[in-house]
C-alpha cells in the first residue's frame, strides 16, 4: 500500500496449522472456524515463545496495555483481541510481567467481558465490579514492584501509541509514586516483537501473498474487464467480492487508476470506463488470519490491431524489473531504510532509470513497525527511515519508475510496482509470490 505521491498520483509454507486454501475456496462456517482457530493459536504461540526473551533484551519488567470500549489499543489484537474476547471491556489492563531468572512470563488480564478464550494468552483472568480497575491495577504493581514499566506511547510507531490521554491520566493516578517515574515507551519492544516471526506466521504470510497475486491476476484480465464497458470501480467491487468470497479479512480497499496517451490520468474516484490503450494499475492485499499482503500490479489494454503493447511501455516495465533487482540487492539486514533507499536510487539512476523507492515492512499491519525505505521526513515518517532491516522481515518491495514513451509522444509514464518479499541474513531476499514478470495484457 502506497505511502508516497508520485507524479501527482497517490501510490498509495513451511509448516502451517491448516492447509493453504485453493483459489476456488469459498467462505463457510468451517473455513471461518479453521482460520480463526489458526490465528489464535499462532498469536498465542508467538507470545509464549518470544515475548519474555524480548522483554529481557529491552530491560522491561512489566508491560501494561490499557484498552477501553470503542477505543481499543491496536496491540490488543496480538494478545487476544476482539475475536477472542467476544467484546472489549469497559477498561481493561493486559499485563505481562517478568519475575526474573528462573521464572516464566506471568500474564494477567484485568477487566470486564473476559472470555474464557483469553486463557490461551493469560494465566490469570481477574474481573472487577463497581470498585473499578484502579485498585486491582495498583495492588498488582505494588506487589511485584517492577523497575521499568513499558506503556504504549510512541512518536513513531503508531501501533505502539495506543494509550489514550484519558487512560494515561488514569494509569498515572493508579500507579502513584514511585511507579509513575518508571515508565518507558514500549516502542523498541514492539518493533522487535513485530519482526520476530514464527514458522507458522511465515506460512500464513506466504498464503496471503499467493492469494493476493491470484486475485489481482484475474482482476486485470478479460475475465473481469471488457474494454469500453467495465469501469475502474467495477474492478474494485469485483476484487472486494472475491476476497470476501474466499473468506479473507479486510486489509485495505483496492485502489485503481489508469494512464492514457495525451497526459490523461484518472483514478477510481472518477470511475472512468476502461478503454483500449489504457495502462491500468491496482494496489491491494488480502489479510489472512490477521497477517497482510500488499501488492501493486499493472496491465495494458490492447488497441484494435495490436498484438503486443507499445515498445515504449514494454521497455518501461523491463526497467522496473531491473530496478526491482537492484532494490532487492540493497535490502541487507542491518541497514537503515534511508540507506537502502539512497543506495538503490543512486544505482538505478546510474543505469538511467528514474526510480522512486518507498518500500516498507509489513506484517499484522500493512505499514508495520520497523524499517521503511522512505525519505527521512521526521514529521511524516518519524524514525522509520532510521530503523534497520531485521532478519526475517517481510518487506513490501514498493517503488515506481518513470519513463518517456515514444509511442505516446514521449509522455512520461509511471510503472508502479509492489511485491511481497522475505528478507533473511543468510540468503537473498525471496519473493513470496509471483512476481509479476511482464506487463499483463487485456485484449
Amino acid at each position: 500500500m502506497s505511502c508516497q505521491r508520485v507524479a501527482g498520483r497517490l501510490f498509495l509454507v513451511a509448516a502451517t496449522l491448516g492447509a493453504p486454501l485453493a483459489a476456488s475456496a469459498q467462505i463457510t462456517p468451517e473455513l471461518i472456524r479453521e482460520r480463526t482457530e489458526r490465528e489464535w493459536t499462532i498469536k498465542a504461540e508467538k507470545m509464549h515463545r518470544h515475548l519474555l526473551p524480548l522483554m529481557r533484551r529491552h530491560g522491561v519488567d512489566l508491560w501494561i496495555i490499557l484498552s477501553r470500549e470503542n477505543a481499543p489499543d491496536p496491540l490488543v489484537e496480538l494478545f487476544g483481541g476482539y475475536g477472542v474476547t467476544g467484546w472489549y471491556g469497559h477498561r481493561n489492563a493486559y499485563l505481562f510481567f517478568d519475575a526474573g531468572a528462573g521464572h516464566t512470563l506471568e500474564t494477567t488480564a484485568l477487566g470486564t467481558h473476559l472470555s474464557g478464550h483469553l486463557r490461551r494468552f493469560y494465566d490469570t483472568l481477574t474481573p472487577y465490579g463497581e470498585e473499578g480497575l484502579k485498585p486491582h491495577l495498583r495492588e498488582y504493581i505494588e506487589t511485584r514492584d517492577p523497575r521499568r514499566i513499558a506503556i504504549n506511547q510512541s512518536r513513531t510507531i503508531s501501533m505502539a501509541d495506543g494509550l489514550t490521554a484519558e487512560l494515561k491520566a488514569y494509569l498515572l493516578d493508579a500507579l502513584g509514586t514511585p511507579y509513575r517515574d518508571r515508565l518507558v515507551s514500549s516502542e523498541p519492544l514492539v518493533v522487535d516483537y513485530a519482526s520476530t516471526h514464527t514458522v507458522a506466521e511465515n506460512a500464513v504470510e506466504r498464503e496471503a501473498s499467493v492469494a493476493t497475486f491470484a486475485i489481482l491476476r484475474r482482476a486485470l484480465s478479460n475475465e473481469i474487464i471488457t474494454p469500453g464497458r467495465t469501469t475502474l470501480m467495477d474492478v474494485q467491487y469485483w476484487i472486494t467480492a472475491e476476497w470476501k468470497r474466499q473468506g479473507f479479512e479486510f486489509n485495505f480497499p483496492a485502489s485503481l487508476d489508469l494512464q492514457r496517451a495525451g497526459g490523461v490520468t484518472l483514478d477510481d474516484a472518477a470511475d472512468p470506463r476502461i478503454e483500449r490503450g489504457d495502462l491500468l494499475h491496482v494496489d491491494f492485499g488480502v489479510r489472512s488470519s490477521g497477517i497482510v499482503a500488499d501488492q501493486q500490479k499493472m496491465a495494458y489494454v490492447l488497441r484494435e490491431g495490436e498484438t503486443t503493447p507499445p515498445a515504449g511501455l514494454v521497455r518501461a516495465f523491463v526497467y522496473s524489473t531491473r530496478a526491482a533487482a537492484i532494490i532487492l540487492e540493497e535490502m541487507q539486514v542491518g541497514r537503515t531504510g534511508a540507506a537502502i533507499k539512497l543506495a538503490a536510487e543512486t544505482r538505478t539512476s546510474a543505469d538511467g532509470i528514474d526510480t522512486l523507492v518507498y518500500s516498507h515492512v509489513q506484517g499484522y499491519w500493512v505499514h508495520d513497525a520497523g524499517m521503511w525505505a522512505v525519505h527521512d521526513w521526521p514529521e511524516r515518517y518519524g524514525d522509520h527511515p532510521r530503523s534497520t532491516l531485521k532478519d526475517g522481515d517481510w518487506v513490501s518491495l514498493e517503488f515506481a519508475v518513470t519513463v518517456p514513451v515514444p509511442e505516446w509522444d514521449d509522455q512520461s509514464v509511471t510503472i508502479m510496482r509492489e511485491e511481497d518479499t522475505l528478507v533473511t541474513s543468510d540468503a537473498s531476499p525471496e519473493y513470496l509470490s509471483g512476481p509479476q514478470t511482464e506487463l499483463w495484457i487485456i485484449r
